[in-house]
């Protein structure tokens, strides 16, 4: 149980910086208007959603399995695909965060990121401490991403070698773990559509 706990904390800390970049998102879109800053501000919200997107397509195929019954047919494949592609994926978050890094330099260099009106400053504020806290000096998100998936994958494996001895037991445990996960896949899923129609 500790292990599908764990991955319940990595899953917390991704959608709430997910959360963060949204809001930020929501008042930067509101208060600015200026066509070649959004048009960089919107690279650089792309490049964070990808490290998003990679958890998405990673982890719904198997929210496909919805019974006993597809566990019993689908799971097995669904495990072997992720075990084959999960080290692959790992990677990604980091790449993505670096062209981040690089658009928010080149972000900072605009004047509307030197305003001193109040919310928008602080909004650029919190934009920073998200930039270098998550992305990229202790690049948190990877990081919590990179555990999420590995971790991941340790518990799909116990439940590989538990459905060898007893099926019903393994999708009770996959059930349970996935049921535990879902609430935080869901507003990631949610959060990134809300995010989509800002950009």
């Amino acid at each position: 149980m500790v292990l599908e706990r764990i991955i319940v904390e990595e899953f917390a800390n991704i959608s709430m910086t997910l959360t963060e970049l949204l809001s930020i998102t929501n008042i930067i879109n509101s208060e600015l208007k200026n066509d070649t800053f959004h048009s960089l501000f919107n690279k650089l919200v792309d490049d964070i959603d990808n490290c998003y997107g990679v958890v998405c397509s990673n982890i719904n195929p198997l929210y496909e399995i919805k019974s006993e019954e597809s566990f019993l047919k689908l799971f097995n494949q669904c495990q072997s695909t992720y075990a084959a592609n999960y080290l692959i994926e790992v990677s990604k978050p980091r790449a993505y965060a670096e062209q981040a890094y690089e658009d928010h330099l080149e972000l900072k260099t605009l004047k509307e990121t030197k305003t001193q009106f109040p919310i928008l400053k602080r909004t650029f504020i919190r934009l920073d401490a998200l930039i270098d806290k998550w992305i990229t000096n202790d690049a948190w998100l990877a990081m919590y991403i990179d555990n999420l998936l590995k971790r991941l994958h340790s518990l799909l494996t116990e439940i590989t070698e538990l459905k060898n001895k007893d099926p019903e037991d393994a999708y009770l445990i996959f059930h349970s773990a996935f049921t535990a996960f879902e609430p935080y896949l869901e507003l990631i899923t949610q959060q990134r559509k809300r995010l989509k129609l800002l950009n």
